[in-house]
């Protein structure tokens, strides 16, 4: 299941010291949780997947806006996060 798969490669990350893959990791258990909540009841493996697709998405809106603004720190940071999270839209 995706969730159990998120914990294993939080715990990895956070050991190997990985911050980028962390802080995503971190990120996409609070939305798939505050699906649940907003559901209140457990996600099923297709609305998981929904909300990873959802995260990606916004990081692509995010990157659009920080080019226009001239942020390339922003850009390649949404970037890394949008990489961490294809593997887990593709699971």
């Amino acid at each position: 299941m995706l969730k159990d798969k998120l914990q294993e490669n939080l715990k990895a990350a956070m050991k190997a010291g990985e911050v980028q893959k962390r802080d995503t990791l971190r990120m996409l258990q609070s939305a798939i949780k505050n699906k649940e909540i907003e559901k209140r009841a457990p996600l099923t493996e297709e609305e998981s997947l929904a909300a990873v697709a959802k995260e990606i998405k916004n990081r692509k809106k995010a990157i659009e806006l920080f080019k226009q603004g001239n942020r390339q720190d922003l850009v390649d940071k949404d970037e890394a996060e949008i990489k961490i999270l294809e593997v887990y839209a593709q699971s």
